[in-house]
């Protein structure tokens, strides 16, 4: 009889056990659930329709920066100047817009230019032995400057072209463009991460970069290619975002590189590389955007909002420890 009932305490015990690191395994996703539930007991306006429109169109932002930012840190390596890539290319686009060049070639100047930062920190890091942090932190600084510099501080606001506000702010039905661009970006970047020989070789340097180099994969230019996604990834939330405003502002994309680190570290991604999901960072974003949307509802203030944020980086990072 004591037996039995020791083996049924063993029985309970493992099984309390992994429930809870079902829990801790799907962080992401148990947040997002909890934070649903939570808005909508505090505030009735939150699980309207408007609202879910509304978060789907900021999470747009957040989770393209943070869909390159999951191909940088799966490779073991950090891009801290997302933020301000982002502030330029709203600049260049819109300023594009003002010299009178065609909408979709300012697209694509744009993309080619946040494509160029993001390489050149690949050089910095690959050829000139800088760490990442060191790269992208001069790099931040550099695009936040240019950016500062091309209006005297102030915005671009007059004579945009009316088709530069189209990406921002024109709809299918109900569904605003972003969301489509969002879905569309998601898409492509889960397929390269999960069926391409890109992906395995990203998740691969991640692990091991010199195993990696042994193996006859070419690290540096992985390394280039990494850096340079991220940067188009910003640039396309660039344009998104002054597509929306109808301004191009060098102010915007403040603290971006930490909603997208959070959002990463949020859907699984390791720190330390190896280990990253397109899926993951997507429900990560999906929490970021919640957070603040469901706290501004509420009426907290954007000082809390950031103070909140930094705890969730760490709760992310603190859970990494249990999970298996």
């Amino acid at each position: 009889m004591n037996k039995k009932t020791e083996q049924i305490k063993n029985q309970e015990a493992t099984s309390k056990k992994s429930f809870g690191q079902i829990i801790i395994n799907n962080a992401a996703l148990t947040a997002l659930v909890l934070l649903m539930i939570l808005f909508a007991i505090i505030n009735d306006r939150f699980l309207t329709t408007n609202n879910m429109i509304n978060i789907l169109t900021q999470v747009s932002v957040t989770a393209i920066i943070a869909f390159g930012m999951t191909f940088v840190i799966t490779a073991a390596q950090i891009d801290l100047s997302v933020g301000s890539i982002l502030a330029l290319a709203g600049m260049i686009f819109m300023a594009l817009s003002v010299a009178g060049v065609p909408v979709f070639w300012g697209i694509i100047i744009t993309l080619a230019i946040g494509g160029f930062i993001g390489l050149f920190s690949g050089y910095l890091i690959t050829y000139f032995k800088l760490p990442s942090f060191i790269a992208t932190l001069a790099m931040m600084s550099v695009a936040r400057g240019i950016g500062l510099l091309m209006k005297g501080g102030t915005t671009i606001c007059e004579g945009i072209q009316l088709s530069y506000f189209w990406l921002g702010q024109s709809k299918i039905g109900i569904i605003p463009l972003p969301i489509i661009i969002l879905i569309v970006i998601f898409l492509i970047m889960d397929f390269i991460m999960t069926r391409t020989t890109f992906g395995t070789y990203n998740r691969a340097i991640g692990s091991n970069p010199e195993a990696s180099r042994l193996a006859g994969i070419s690290v540096n230019p992985m390394l280039l290619k990494i850096m340079a996604i991220s940067g188009v990834c910003a640039a396309v939330a660039g344009i998104i975002t002054a597509s929306r405003l109808g301004v191009g502002s060098p102010v915007t994309g403040y603290m971006k590189e930490l909603d997208a680190i959070t959002a990463v570290i949020l859907g699984g991604t390791a720190m330390t590389g190896g280990v990253g999901t397109i899926r993951g960072t997507f429900i990560g974003a999906l929490v970021v955007t919640i957070l603040t949307n469901g706290l501004t509802i509420i009426g907290v203030s954007s000082y809390w909002q950031q103070i909140l944020l930094g705890f969730v980086l760490i709760g992310a990072l603190a859970l990494k420890r249990f999970q298996k």
